[in-house]
């Protein structure tokens, strides 16, 4: 398989997975959103215009600094576990 198909492959692969977990979330990572979205939502009825602009901006790059560490765990996952079996070929280590 040539290399431009491998990666188009692997990025798919990876973009599913993504999706997979994020709506089959853990009872703890759900209780956990539900805990900061709520107090969240506290935070923000107490601020004055000026800081929910402030706010929104940080929310926003937090946002991308989410998304961006999903991305970043999620392929060194898959390259780990690439490596792993192809290092146990044959059932020995190679």
């Amino acid at each position: 398989m040539p290399n431009k198909e491998m990666r188009a492959a692997v990025e798919e692969f990876i973009l599913q997975r993504i999706n997979d977990w994020g709506s089959d979330e853990s009872q703890g990572l759900q209780t956990a959103i539900e805990q900061w979205k709520l107090s969240t939502e506290n935070l923000k009825r107490s601020l004055s215009d000026q800081q929910e602009i402030l706010y929104r901006e940080c929310e926003n790059a937090y946002a991308l600094v989410d998304g961006e560490t999903m991305q970043c765990y999620y392929r060194a996952g898959f390259a780990d576990a690439v490596l792993f079996l192809m290092g146990w070929r044959d059932g020995t280590w190679n």
